[in-house]
């Protein structure tokens, strides 16, 4: 045989395989598919819970803001002062960091 003839004959056997494989696929489509849907059921059913708790999450989160912002605006109130020196030292004290020189 020459070695046209060869390379025609092993196309032919690739392209006789490549069919079979894809007939195969074709009659085991279902199958598959449910093998996938069920194996990975549980992964859909934790990824569901989780954006189930991080919601839940974020309402308590937005409830204890809520709450503290709260407080803190009754403490302002009573004694606005404290909280104005202290805003005053921390401004001092960052713009002292960020003036500064470093080599």
């Amino acid at each position: 045989m020459t070695t046209e003839n060869l390379a025609r004959t092993s196309n032919a056997k690739i392209s006789e395989a490549l069919e079979l494989l894809n007939e195969a696929a074709k009659e085991k489509k279902d199958e598959l598919k449910g093998l996938m849907v069920n194996k990975y059921s549980h992964i859909r059913e934790a990824m569901t819970a989780g954006v189930e708790h991080a919601q839940e999450a974020i309402v308590q989160g937005k409830e204890k803001v809520i709450e503290i912002a709260g407080d803190v605006d009754k403490r302002v109130h009573k004694d606005p002062w404290v909280y104005i020196a202290g805003a005053a030292a921390a401004s001092l004290i960052l713009g002292y960091f960020m003036g500064s020189k470093r080599k």
